[in-house]
């Protein structure tokens, strides 16, 4: 009698086949799991040592309680994203998202209220708090806009999940504090990605680094407090626009190279993919009826498709009568997916100084003449900035003074 040879693969199959339902109370069912395995994969026989039969069982039981512990995180990670899904919360840069971002520290804008951001002052934060510039978009600013959708298109492509999105979530007992995460992983896809939260970069100009940028980690601490939720996917995505139609129908992947970037279904796609084996594609910039001509919408297809595909979709909107502004072939160049950890020491560690900078934040508001000394403050530094000229007190062996 032969003894069949089982595999961690086998065991994990066999559970899911024969007990779909008790996945919480599978500890309850492991020597009934355990015998049944045995006797299928016939290790108990006469050629199985005692040595040999108790090392199969340590293994099965290994394989179940590994199982049962990743069944009770998903339920875990599940109970909570539902619990996100019935929030009812103010659409993304809608009036109401706006003041309530107002009157709380956000986590996008924790790094400032720590003084530790290379763009704005805790001060600058405080005072535009109180006193709201208008929005103006930048290039910079609006290029992330434009490209978010595909990076999370492209995110979902090469996770199999689906992301859910949110608006400004209020932390349920910390009053002062909220974040808006660019969107969390539902439960349909892989069970380690349920309630994984995503947070995503399209940087025009910055140069990627494998490590995450000190304020970005920051930023997605502050998410993950706020939603009470382990784990969440940095992406850095860089994108460029081609010169033309013709330079975008010249970068073709040749899928007789053997490509194993990603994983063996992506690599399987042959359409709408560049010669580096990443995502390229179409987007269409247009303007909303009654919106300003400088306000742009984007309209974006589905990833993967042929350009003539392309072309039936953009002459679609042509059709219909959208005020197209522009339409731009785009491909992404590279792109950096870090998984970042929950550190509740952490943040533990900055609640203090969060209660702090509210605190100021309330003391200027109420008191005018505080804000406008404030206000003095800040522009005296700025001018001061502006005309600080840097002379190294020793120049470098390599310098030289024409």
């Amino acid at each position: 009698m032969t003894t069949m040879m089982i595999s961690k693969q086998d065991i994990i199959e066999y559970i899911n086949n024969n007990y779909p339902d008790i996945h919480l109370e599978l500890n309850s069912f492991k020597n009934n799991i355990i015998d049944e395995l045995l006797n299928i994969f016939n290790i108990i026989s006469i050629n199985q040592n005692d040595f040999q039969l108790k090392s199969q069982r340590y293994f099965i039981e290994t394989v179940v309680d590994e199982l049962s512990e990743k069944y009770k995180i998903f339920y875990e990670r599940q109970y909570k994203l539902n619990e996100l899904l019935k929030l009812k919360l103010p659409e993304q840069r809608s009036p109401e998202w706006h003041l309530l971002r107002q009157n709380i520290l956000t986590a996008s804008s924790f790094a400032a209220a720590m003084d530790k951001c290379h763009f704005r002052s805790r001060d600058e934060l405080i005072y535009s708090k109180i006193i709201p510039e208008p929005y103006e978009s930048n290039p910079i600013t609006e290029w992330g806009v434009k490209y978010e959708e595909i990076a999370t298109l492209f995110y979902q492509s090469i996770t199999g999940t689906v992301i859910k999105e949110f608006g400004m979530i209020p932390h349920p007992t910390f009053p002062i504090f909220g974040a808006s995460p660019d969107g969390i992983c539902d439960d349909t896809g892989p069970m380690e990605f349920c309630s994984r939260m995503l947070e995503i970069k399209c940087p025009p100009k910055r140069k990627f680094t494998k490590s995450v940028p000190p304020h970005y980690m920051m930023q997605m601490q502050g998410q993950l407090e706020v939603c009470d939720l382990d784990e969440c996917d940095f992406l850095q995505v860089k994108l460029e626009e081609y010169d033309t139609l013709l330079d975008y129908k010249n970068d073709i992947f040749d899928s007789s190279e053997p490509y194993k970037s990603i994983n063996e279904e992506y690599d399987n796609i042959i359409n709408g993919k560049t010669k580096e084996n990443l995502p390229k594609g179409v987007t269409i910039s247009y303007v909303k009826e009654g919106d300003a001509s400088h306000n742009l919408s984007y309209l974006y297809p589905k990833l993967y498709q042929t350009h003539e595909q392309y072309l039936e979709w953009i002459d679609e909107y042509i059709k219909k009568g959208y005020n197209i502004v522009e339409t731009k072939w785009w491909k992404i160049t590279r792109y950096e997916l870090s998984l970042v950890h929950r550190d509740k020491l952490w943040w533990n560690d900055h609640i203090e100084h969060i209660i702090k900078f509210y605190n100021d934040y309330i003391e200027y508001k109420s008191n005018p003449d505080k804000l406008n000394e404030l206000k003095a403050q800040i522009n005296n530094k700025k001018k001061k900035k502006k005309n600080e000229i840097f002379i190294p007190a020793k120049l470098p062996p390599c310098a030289f003074i024409e």
